[in-house]
């Protein structure tokens, strides 16, 4: 039995540092690494990697499952935590954006390289995840405040995610895209300055928060 438990806990080691290290590589090139160069950077052979993963799009998924996860874990404990009035709450949801890129970046890829490329039984199961945390936190921000019923508060989410994943694209564009186009983002740290303010005011009209009430 104790063999069994040490080899477990090897096993959910490797998993991690699996993860851990393609996300390292993600972060510092901002580009899908093939399971080979993963594998190597981890320091194992690629067989094994795939014993724990199906593809490399099976493991950005699963970073990006668990960063979206973590991301609205992170908004349901503001709200238990601080009872937040609208305006905070609101405030908060566009600041936790800058402790969750990973999550932002990875959301980018997801549609144009990873779901084209996921069994189709996997990616339902996958967007079926993301659906029930949007949810939960739907249903949590409902009980929260009566002015907001949960259907509101699901599309709402749904429309902030699509308004500050697509401005994030034009915001934080990858170095490969700015060495590509270098004089069209001249001015890209000015951009990166105003994301968080613009998004701030963008989410104040989705939810119909008059900041100057």
């Amino acid at each position: 039995m104790d063999n069994r438990a040490m080899s477990n806990e090897d096993k959910e080691r490797k998993y991690e540092m699996i993860l851990n290290t393609t996300l390292r590589l993600y972060k510092r090139d901002r580009c899908l690494h093939t399971a080979a160069q993963i594998a190597k950077e981890v320091g194992i052979a690629k067989g094994t990697l795939y014993l724990y993963f199906h593809s490399k799009e099976e493991i950005y998924m699963e970073l990006l499952l668990r960063n979206f996860r973590r991301w609205h874990e992170s908004m349901r404990e503001f709200l238990l935590d601080h009872q937040p009035d609208s305006e905070a709450l609101v405030a908060y949801m566009c600041r936790s954006l800058a402790d969750f890129t990973d999550f932002v970046d990875l959301i980018n890829v997801a549609a144009v390289l990873l779901e084209e490329h996921l069994p189709l039984e996997y990616l339902r199961a996958s967007r079926l995840k993301m659906r029930q945390e949007t949810e939960r936190t739907s249903i949590l921000i409902a009980r929260s405040y009566s002015h907001w019923d949960e259907n509101a508060c699901l599309q709402n989410l749904r429309r902030f995610y699509a308004y500050g994943i697509g401005y994030w694209r034009e915001c934080m564009p990858s170095p490969r895209v700015i060495a590509a186009m270098p004089e069209d983002f001249s001015d890209i740290e000015n951009q990166r300055d105003k994301y968080f303010s613009e998004i701030l005011i963008m989410n104040r009209l989705i939810w119909g928060i008059n900041h100057h009430r």
